[in-house]
């Protein structure tokens, strides 16, 4: 999808959403063109739920797993998120899938109390500038009352 067209549906999902917001700005990044695996956009209607809060979280590592431990261990917030959208910016130079695969495998094993009823959660993967393992997580949280 074109990013004026993700825009356009961000704002039509969510329209008190601002434009100018880190959320913002990650969410039509993370849907927009140039990640190496396609993302479908209704998990972005499933992210933006009613009543829901919206946090961004950048992690860097000596690897991709090394970026979710730091998630679990230094946000353990991240256990009560109701949805998580996030990708991993890969090193200049060929992609290390089994990196990759490693810590999606860590997620699945450290967040598992609220793993399976996340709505939605998704990854995608982009390529970085320099050298390091990247991740930028996407929570969203229950407003309450």
């Amino acid at each position: 999808m074109a990013p004026e067209e993700i825009n356009a549906l961000i704002k039509k999902l969510s329209p008190f959403l601002d434009e100018g917001s880190e959320v913002f700005r990650e969410l039509a990044l993370f849907f927009g063109p140039g990640s190496k695996i396609e993302v479908h956009t209704g998990d972005l209607s499933k992210f933006l739920g009613r009543r829901r809060l919206y946090r961004v979280i950048r992690l860097k590592g000596e690897s991709y797993k090394d970026c979710v431990y730091q998630l679990v261990d230094d946000h353990p917030e991240s256990m009560e998120a109701l949805g998580m959208l996030r990708y991993y910016k890969a090193p200049a130079g060929p992609v290390r899938w089994e990196n990759v695969e490693a810590a999606e495998i860590a997620i699945g094993k450290e967040l598992t109390t609220n793993a399976y009823g996340w709505a939605p959660d998704a990854w995608t993967l982009f390529e970085n500038e320099n050298d390091s393992h990247e991740m930028v997580a996407i929570l969203a949280f229950d407003y309450g009352d």
